[in-house]
């Protein structure tokens, strides 16, 4: 499977026109949607990437990177191992404002997702480059990138999922509540896949270091 077969015309075996029987279909669409939904739902270890954090000095928010899905861990080296995430209200709740709401200079400690940045719990001493490792959404299948992870591992759940659109394009509800149907199925298999690659992992679970 790959991208030039998925979006090819419906002679093309294979194709989303081929499966629907149907050349008037917008196969180019409808697999970009069949990926973010994908993606929307499945977090697994081919999705997982690292970039840094630019936080200017004196900043209190910083820019996600790109493709920016779900936080792991973020740490600054040589300063501080890990800056925990806390939701907002404990985050909030937590902040040194002085009266006027201003915020103490520090090394950042804490952070939280607010507004679509990362907000720190103080104004940065310093300039810093934090190293984030997080779930990113994976370059999108296109001509210039062929294949990727689904197309490669689990093409099922792609060919289902850009069936399932493709029906919804039809019109043909019936056939699209099964393809979802089924596409969640296979997604609920690949989470039970992926929690197999976490064997022998050792887990801390906040237990080291609780503070």
């Amino acid at each position: 499977m790959n991208y030039t077969d998925l979006v090819a015309d419906v002679s093309t075996v294979g194709s989303i026109k081929y499966h629907q029987n149907w050349s008037r279909l917008d196969s180019a669409g409808i697999l970009g949607e069949a990926e973010k939904w994908i993606y929307s739902k499945l977090r697994v270890r081919q999705m997982t990437a690292t970039d840094d954090v630019a936080i200017s000095s004196a900043a209190t928010t910083a820019a996600f990177p790109t493709g920016y899905l779900d936080p792991i861990h973020l740490s600054i080296p040589g300063f501080i191992s890990s800056i925990k995430m806390l939701d907002p209200e404990r985050f909030r709740s937590q902040l040194g404002w002085d009266e006027s709401a201003v915020l103490p200079e520090a090394m950042p400690t804490r952070w939280a997702d607010i507004g679509g940045l990362m907000q720190f719990n103080s104004k940065a001493d310093q300039a810093y480059t934090a190293k984030f490792v997080f779930y990113k959404m994976p370059l999108a299948l296109s001509a210039d990138n062929l294949t990727n992870f689904l197309t490669d591992r689990y093409p099922t759940l792609l060919r289902r999922v850009c069936l399932m659109f493709a029906s919804e394009e039809r019109k043909e509800f019936d056939s699209m509540d099964r393809h979802e149907i089924k596409a969640m199925s296979l997604i609920e298999d690949i989470k039970k896949e992926s929690d197999m690659g976490m064997r022998g992992l050792e887990a801390d679970f906040g237990w080291e270091g609780n503070d």
